[in-house]
């Protein structure tokens, strides 16, 4: 579980990396997630991250592209936000955190998941 948290942790920090978010979704998967499978994650999250998976491999590969790839390229910018932010909550759901958690004294936090859709809007 250690190592699954602290792939997770890896691949949403490259997730709030600069680039399209179209790039930095496939780079995550490809540096930390694709081995992980959907039994390896724990809760109601497991089938979403089982509907992710399959869908960055459903496209097919041109001669000499990748299937992940090609996949992500198909992505509407929602999707790929959506992918994202399923990323941050099973981050925050494996470090022992709530996202719908309240901190006292805090700033309001913005969403993540709405953050990165701003951002992919604006990159169109």
């Amino acid at each position: 579980m250690a190592d699954l948290c602290a792939r997770l942790e890896a691949a949403a920090l490259s997730l709030t990396g600069p680039g399209h978010i179209k790039d930095r979704l496939f780079d995550a998967y490809c540096r930390y997630l694709e081995d992980i499978q959907e039994c390896d994650v724990p809760g109601e999250l497991a089938h979403e991250f089982g509907d992710m998976i399959r869908t960055l491999h459903r496209a097919p590969a041109l001669p000499g592209d990748d299937v992940v790839k090609a996949s992500v390229r198909k992505l509407s910018n929602d999707q790929a936000c959506r992918y994202a932010g399923l990323v941050i909550r099973l981050y925050g759901m494996s470090a022992g955190m709530s996202h719908h958690g309240v901190v006292r004294n805090a700033r309001p936090v913005v969403p993540l998941a709405k953050y990165l859709a701003t951002e992919a809007s604006s990159n169109s």
